[in-house]
């Protein structure tokens, strides 16, 4: 195990390093991974254009979208993140385990929809790197400094009453259209059927829970409801995003039923990028007050090294 010397009057004591520091150490390395592996799908699908001649026009056009995105706001988000909790920032946490969260549901879709190609390892990359950074990074975070953080953020409430009723929403109606599947075996009709099968499976089985915990969590100011309801914020403005380039994509390229921005995804994207910025960017994080908590954190550190020292 590794330790650290810690020097206790006239000897020296080894003090076992911090576990929950190793893991997020190693968090902090597969999401550096992460960013490199986002990177290097969003080339390959872009510039190959034989790539992903194996998929339907619907998918073609709906990866090479989703991948604009992700290495236009997704890598810049996750880089960003990285870079402010080593400067110290408490909220970037949220930040980046929302964009592990956007990664490992991104690029479930890339591993398990997509037929063989020369991409594949890549997805595959991606989207182990994302869950085994969730893995590593969840457990060790702080979760009553990250309460502190955003606990002064006014709208929480109302943020997880939202994420609510988008998580109950999409809930209902993916279960109507399947009950209707099994009755009459209508499914929908933009979509390819082995596209929707994966579609239903992913959000009800993860997004869908994901947004109701989330939400109430959010709603009743629990810590861990901060940081889960601010990542699912952050993942459902990208991912919102995400699947409006996919359609512009789509339209762009006379994919039958594809539409480019239409109203009601223009809706839900600019209502999260509302949430995630009142989440993200309000209350008195990095006011005057916030300051002094943080002088007074440093103060005590330093007595502490001090009394150690002598």
């Amino acid at each position: 195990m590794r330790t650290e010397a810690r020097v206790e009057r006239d000897r020296v004591v080894a003090v076992p390093a911090d576990p929950r520091q190793t893991m997020l150490r190693a968090s902090e390395i597969l999401s550096w991974l992460l960013v490199a592996l986002m990177a290097a799908s969003t080339i390959m699908m872009l510039v190959v254009n034989e790539l992903l001649v194996a998929e339907s026009s619907w998918a073609r056009e709906a990866f090479r979208g989703g991948e604009l995105v992700s290495l236009v706001l997704g890598v810049p988000l996750l880089v960003g993140a990285l870079i402010a909790m080593r400067r110290g920032s408490i909220r970037a946490q949220a930040l980046w385990i929302g964009m592990l969260l956007y990664a490992a549901y991104n690029y479930a879709y890339a591993v398990f929809g997509s037929t063989f190609n020369d991409a594949f390892l890549v997805h595959i990359g991606a989207f182990s790197a994302s869950i085994f950074a969730l893995a590593c990074a969840m457990p060790a975070l702080d979760y009553g400094r990250i309460a502190t953080a955003f606990g002064t953020v006014k709208t929480a409430k109302a943020i997880g009453i939202f994420l609510m009723a988008v998580g109950v929403g999409q809930g209902l109606l993916w279960l109507f259209i399947l009950v209707r599947n099994a009755i009459t075996g209508e499914v929908l009709h933009d979509i390819p059927v082995n596209g929707q099968h994966l579609v239903f499976a992913l959000d009800l089985a993860l997004l869908v829970p994901s947004l109701i915990l989330s939400g109430i969590l959010l709603a009743r100011r629990r810590p861990f409801g901060y940081l889960f309801g601010a990542a699912m914020a952050v993942m459902g403005t990208v991912y919102q995003l995400n699947l409006m380039i996919a359609g512009v994509y789509g339209a762009a390229a006379d994919v039958p039923g594809a539409k480019a921005f239409p109203l009601e995804s223009v809706v839900l994207t600019t209502a999260f990028t509302v949430v995630a910025s009142l989440m993200m960017l309000t209350g008195r994080y990095g006011t005057a007050h916030d300051r002094r908590l943080r002088h007074r954190r440093r103060t005590f550190d330093d007595s502490s090294f001090r009394s150690l020292r002598d």
